[in-house]
């Protein structure tokens, strides 16, 4: 599966995009550089590139962006073999499962301590 790496900002530094790819491995959470086709970033100044992700182990992408006003929203992704088995929203503080398995929450809150990103309340109850 494919996905987009960035890590870019507008010229006047008002709007911020980043994205990340962690692999777990034992309950460790390690980030990884995966090589890549560059393409051209969102914002002015950065880089960006699509790389690949491998079809073995557990892979965490974290896709953050900041607006205007200094909020943060973003997504996050957990790829089990291959597949998505985990789709979660960050949105004022809080991370809200939107598909997929809840076990692999876990993983999710400790990339978040990590980096040390604040995280007031998890929520991994479906949406009916």
């Amino acid at each position: 599966m494919e996905v987009l790496l960035e890590n870019s900002k507008s010229k006047s530094g008002k709007h911020m995009l980043r994205s990340l790819i962690f692999k777990v491995i034992n309950g460790d959470i390690s980030q990884v550089d995966l090589p890549g086709k560059k393409v051209t970033p969102t914002y002015k100044i950065g880089e960006a590139k699509i790389v690949n992700i491998p079809s073995n182990g557990i892979y965490i992408y974290i896709y953050l962006l900041r607006n205007l006003k200094g909020r943060v929203i973003g997504k996050v992704i957990v790829f089990d073999n291959g597949r998505p088995v985990l789709v979660m929203k960050y949105r004022k503080l809080k991370l809200k499962l939107i598909d997929g398995e809840e076990k692999y929450s876990i993983h999710v809150k400790k990339v978040f301590e990590k980096l040390k990103i604040p995280v007031k309340k998890i929520n991994v109850r479906k949406v009916i």
